[in-house]
C-alpha cells in the first residue's frame, strides 16, 4: 500500500511539472505571436516575471527578445540588463548573441550609463576575436571599437573617438569607417575648431600612412590653404602606393600653381600624363592639359595654336557663306556670277586647310617630344 501510495505522489509531482511546463510554454508562444511589439514586449515581460530561475525551456529566449524587440514604451535599463542575461545562458544561437551584443552597449549609451556601454562594447570584440569565421569576427571587432569611438564622440572626448575609430580601420579598412573619421573632423571644422580636425586627420594618418587617410587630411590641408603641405602629403602616399586618386590630386595641385609659377610646369606636365595614364574615364582630357602645359613653354608654338583656332574660324564662316550660296539651289539654279563666288570660297576653304597643316608640321618635333614623355610614363608605370 505505502509503494503505491508513493508511486501515485511521484507521478502527481511528474505530472504536475509537465503541465507547468507546457503552460510556460504556451505562453511564451503566445506572447511571441502578438503583432504589436509594445504588447509583445509586455508579454515577455511577464512571462518572466512568473518563470524566472525555474529552468523553462524558452527562459533565454524570452530575455533576448525583451531587449531585440523595439518598442519605444520598453525600459532601456531592463531591456539592456535582460539581454546580458540572456548572454549568460545556454541555448542561444550565435546570430542571437551577435544582435544582443550589438543592442546592449546602444541601449547603456542611451541611457547615459556610458562605462557599462563601452564594457558591453568590449564583449562584442572579445567575441569577434574568438570567432572562427574570419571575415565577420574582424567586422565583430570593428563594430565594437566604432561604438565605443561613438560613444566617446557623443561625450565630447574626441581623443579617445579617434583612437576607437583608428583601431577600428586598422581592423577592417572599411570606407564606412573613413567617413565616420571624416565625419568627425568636419564637425569640428564647422564648429570652428581647425586646429582640432586637422589633429585627427593628421592621426588617422600616422596610423595608416595609406592613400585613403593621406587624402582626407591632403584635402582638409588644402581646403585651409595649406596647399605645398597638402601636395607633399599626397606624395607621400603616392610614393608608397600609387593610386588612380592621389594622381589625379597632384596633378591638379600642380596645375594650378603653374599659374602663379610657371617654373613648375614640367611637374605639373608629368604629374598630369601620370593621372591620364591612371585616370581611363578622364584621360583625354587630362592628356591634352599636359600637351597645352608642354607647348605653352614654347612661345611660337604656343601663339601657333592660336592662329590655328583662327584658322578653323575662317574655315567656319567661309564654309557658311558657301551653305547660304547654294541653298535650296540646284546646278541650274546658279548663274555665273555665284559659280564664281563659290569657286572663291572654296579657294579660301582650301587655302586655311594648307595654312594649317604647315603650322601642325611645325609642330611635330614638339609633339613628339610629348609623346616621347607619355611613352616613359607608360614603361615607368607598367600601364
Amino acid at each position: 500500500m505505502k509503494r503505491i501510495l508513493f508511486a501515485t505522489v511521484t507521478l502527481v509531482f511528474v505530472l504536475s511539472g509537465l503541465v507547468a511546463a507546457q503552460s510556460a510554454d504556451e505562453e511564451y508562444l503566445k506572447a511571441m505571436q502578438l503583432s504589436d511589439n509594445c504588447q509583445k514586449v509586455q508579454a515577455l515581460d511577464n512571462y518572466i516575471a512568473k518563470y524566472a530561475g525555474q529552468g523553462t525551456t524558452n527562459e533565454h529566449w524570452a530575455y533576448a527578445y525583451y531587449c531585440l524587440t523595439p518598442c519605444a514604451s520598453k525600459s532601456a535599463q531592463k531591456a539592456a540588463e535582460y539581454g546580458e542575461k540572456a548572454m549568460t545562458m545556454p541555448g542561444l544561437d550565435d546570430k542571437t548573441k551577435i544582435a544582443l551584443m550589438a543592442t546592449v552597449p546602444e541601449l547603456y549609451n542611451n541611457i547615459g550609463q556610458v562605462d557599462k556601454a563601452k564594457a558591453a562594447a568590449r564583449k562584442l570584440i572579445d567575441f569577434g576575436k574568438a570567432l572562427s569565421e574570419a571575415k565577420l569576427g574582424l567586422r565583430l571587432q570593428a563594430g565594437g571599437y566604432v561604438m565605443i569611438g561613438q560613444f566617446a564622440e557623443k561625450a565630447g572626448d574626441n581623443t579617445t573617438a579617434t583612437e576607437n575609430y583608428i583601431s577600428a580601420y586598422n581592423i577592417l579598412k572599411d570606407g564606412s569607417i573613413i567617413k565616420q573619421i571624416r565625419s568627425l573632423a568636419d564637425k569640428l571644422y564647422k564648429a570652428q575648431k581647425y586646429a582640432e580636425a586637422e589633429q585627427v586627420l593628421r592621426r588617422f594618418y600616422a596610423a595608416d600612412q595609406g592613400p585613403e587617410s593621406a587624402t582626407v587630411l591632403a584635402q582638409t590641408l588644402h581646403k585651409q590653404g595649406k596647399t605645398d603641405e597638402a601636395l607633399t602629403i599626397y606624395r607621400e602616399a603616392y610614393a608608397k602606393k600609387k593610386t588612380a586618386g592621389l594622381a589625379r590630386n597632384i596633378a591638379m595641385i600642380l596645375n594650378g600653381q603653374v599659374k602663379t609659377d610657371p617654373s613648375k610646369t614640367n611637374e605639373a606636365v608629368g604629374a598630369l600624363i601620370e593621372a591620364a595614364l591612371f585616370n581611363q574615364k578622364d584621360s583625354g582630357k587630362l592628356l591634352e592639359q599636359a600637351k597645352y602645359l608642354f607647348v605653352s613653354q614654347d612661345k611660337e608654338l604656343a601663339s601657333s595654336y592660336d592662329k590655328i583656332a583662327e584658322h578653323n574660324k575662317a574655315i567656319e564662316e567661309f564654309t557658311n557663306s558657301y551653305n547660304a550660296k547654294i541653298e535650296g539651289k540646284s546646278e541650274e539654279d546658279l548663274s555665273e556670277a555665284d559659280k564664281r563666288v563659290l569657286k572663291t570660297l572654296e579657294a579660301n576653304i582650301e587655302a586655311e586647310k594648307q595654312a594649317i597643316a604647315r603650322i601642325q608640321a611645325g609642330q611635330k618635333g614638339v609633339l613628339d617630344k610629348f609623346n616621347v614623355l607619355v611613352a616613359q610614363a607608360k614603361t615607368r608605370l607598367g600601364r
